[in-house]
């Protein structure tokens, strides 16, 4: 049986995930404040924990770090109904394997929770397989895609480049990528209408959209199709490494 904790400062939202994680058959335990959720790790070996990171008196990054230095493969997923762009960035740095915000529906946090939950852990560990994935960059710019596919070549990957939407399908077919790096602003086939393209051949291989504009609706549109992260340029490196490297993991599940 799967084992989560929830972490969190308010009773309503510790008690809607216990219902709804024990209704699907997992074992779940709760705490309130950072003493507790440490002690819970220290003496018990999670699946999962679900983690507000905005709670009164506690750093939420630092308590993020330091489950983490208690079990370094626990899976810890922040949920918050604060998200910026800035905190997103900063959990991931911290090691989170998801940001969530609160504003979903808790049926859609179950199925987004469900390939964690699926995962056995892999997703953190750091086998050479896990970086045999191809990652296909689409972007108009070239010192863009230059910049990328230097960087990931660096970091083991294979790559394979597109400047268009229409070339980007095309290799999306031929190539068969694990993940699509895609930019969203591009003359002609712009990123929303080729990820449609794609999805018509294939359903499961992970898009990251990339922006320079935060955009509500084209977010929302993305997720809609199924996009797997959005993520504003310029990028943070670090921080993109580790959406794809946690993608490619869980593609390899």
């Amino acid at each position: 049986m799967k084992k989560i904790l929830i972490v969190d400062d308010e009773t309503s939202i510790r008690s809607l995930c216990y219902d709804l994680f024990t209704k699907d058959g997992k074992q779940v335990m709760t705490a309130s404040r950072g003493d507790q959720a440490l002690g819970l790790i220290a003496a018990e070996k999670f699946d999962l924990a679900l983690l507000d990171i905005q709670i009164p008196g506690e750093n939420g990054l630092a308590l993020l770090a330091k489950m983490l230095q208690k079990d370094p493969r626990l899976p810890v997923v922040v949920f918050s109904g604060r998200i910026s762009p800035e905190l997103e960035m900063s959990a991931f740095g911290a090691g989170a394997a998801e940001v969530i915000n609160k504003a979903v529906d808790f049926l859609t946090l179950r199925e987004k929770t469900k390939k964690f939950l699926g995962a056995e852990r892999r997703f953190l560990r750091p086998p050479p397989e896990s970086k045999q994935g191809k990652i296909l960059i689409v972007d108009d710019e070239a010192p863009v895609r230059k910049l990328l596919s230097e960087f990931f070549i660096r970091k083991g990957f294979q790559v394979v480049e597109a400047k268009t939407g229409e070339e980007a399908a095309a290799l999306a077919r031929s190539e068969k990528p694990t993940v699509i790096l895609l930019d969203i602003m591009m003359p002609g086939m712009d990123g929303i209408s080729t990820l449609r393209k794609i999805r018509e051949f294939d359903k499961d291989v992970g898009v990251i959209f990339a922006t320079a504009v935060h955009d509500e609706r084209i977010a929302r549109e993305a997720a809609a199709l199924g996009s797997y992260h959005y993520i504003l340029k310029p990028f943070d490196l670090k921080y993109l490494e580790l959406v794809v490297m946690t993608r490619l993991a869980l593609a390899a599940q």
